[in-house]
Order: structure tokens, then sequence, then C-alpha cells
């Protein structure tokens, strides 16, 4: 990234960079830039958790994300600056060109109110909440390892249990992280980072945590390959 913005960004001056999460806060702290340049994920956490504890916030932001048209509607919708990966030469320098715009104008932004939204919009779980024939249940959504429909019902596979919930495949895709899950099939939901290996073929299949082994859908290979490939899974 700092090639492509020394070669395709003459106006900016690269004051910094960091892959370190617990150098961010400091870095940023001491140099004050007028831009970040920022992948939203930042293992091992997101970068939100990092600009929640910044007290110097006199900065635009260009978001970098391997994520899909979810996480692309949010930034519209909060008029935020992104780049999808894989990153192009085009993509960078226009996004900069947007900032540069804002820059001139003045325009400001509020930070909190921005990450809340992004957090709350990109859907950063906790617990989340899934009906069961007898009430409600919490579930950490980092310990879903994969989702599988049954009918009306989906069957929710957890760490170190299996659940049966009242809601359709297509329902409970709704409530999780489109950060984190992908649907490989039209009958399976798989948590990214539980995938161990991807084995290619027609669509191909892959392996997960819990040693269960899944066919992906020809339609959906090339989308999967490209954030496997190109993203930060943690």
């Amino acid at each position: 990234m700092a090639g492509m913005i020394d070669r395709y960004c003459p106006s900016l001056t690269l004051a910094g960079t960091t892959d370190n999460l617990a150098e961010a806060v400091p870095l940023i702290e001491n140099l004050k830039p007028s831009l970040l340049i920022l992948d939203i994920e930042f293992p091992p956490g997101t970068v939100f958790s990092m600009l929640e504890k910044l007290i110097f916030r006199n900065f635009h932001i260009i978001f970098i994300t391997a994520y899909n048209s979810y996480a692309a509607e949010a930034f519209r919708q909060n008029a935020v600056d992104y780049i999808l990966k894989p990153i192009t030469k085009e993509a960078l320098a226009e996004a900069v060109e947007r900032v540069e715009a804002k820059m001139e104008a003045q325009s400001t932004m509020d930070l909190s109110k921005l990450v809340n939204m992004l957090k709350s919009q990109l859907n950063y779980a906790g617990k989340i909440a899934l009906p069961s024939g007898d009430g409600v249940l919490l579930v950490e959504e980092k310990d879903i390892i994969h989702c599988e429909a049954s009918g009306r019902y989906t069957l929710i596979f957890l760490t170190e249990k299996k659940l049966t919930i009242t809601k359709t495949l297509k329902e409970v895709e709704a409530i999780l992280s489109p950060a984190h899950f992908f649907r490989i099939h039209h009958s399976h939901i798989v948590n990214l980072r539980k995938i161990t290996k991807y084995h290619r073929g027609d669509g191909g299949w892959v392996e997960l945590a819990n040693g269960a082994q899944i066919n992906v859908s020809s339609s959906r290979k090339d989308e999967l390959i490209n954030i496997l490939t190109n993203g930060h899974l943690y």
C-alpha cells in the first residue's frame, strides 16, 4: 500500500505506517495526520476498537475492506470513502481525490457517531439472539462454525454443540455479520474464520474447524476464493 500511495497519489506525503494494532493509537496521536487509510480488519481486533481510543480526531478516513455489498452499502449510507479489495491504482486515486475535495470544502465528521453507525450496520456483534422452540438463545457469534438449512428451520453448528432454531437460513443470514460469514451454497453458511482449507473442483469444497466438509456452489466459488486470498481473517 505504501508503494501505491507514493506512486499514484503524489499529492500525499506518507507520514507513517503500521500493521500493529497496539502501535496505531500512539502513532496517530503523535503524527496527527489529516488522512488515515485503514483496513477494517486489524488483528487482533477491528479498526473500530482502535478509533474509539483516539483523542486526536481531526482527520478524514478511507476504509479498505474485502467485504461484500453489505459493507459497501453501509459506507455509502454514511458518505464514507472506501476501497474494495483487491485494491487498484484507479480506486485508490479516486478515493484520495474525493477526500481532498472534502478537505477543501472543510467538511468534518463526528468520529464517534460514524464508528457507532458502522459497527451497528456491519453487525460486529458479540452475542446474537436466536429463537428456539422454548425461548431465545444468546450465542457468541464467533462460536458459530456453520449453519445448514433444514426446511423452515436452521441447524446451527457451534464449537461444542448443535442447535435447531426456528428461522430459515435466509433469516439467519440477515442477522449474521456479513464481514465474517459467507453463504457458500444455497443450503450452507460458513464462518470464514473457521475454514481450515479450500479444495478446488467444479465449485470446490471447504474443510471447517469441526471437521465438516461442505461443497461450494460454482456460482459462489470465485467470490469465496477472492475473500480467502485477499481478506484478513483471524
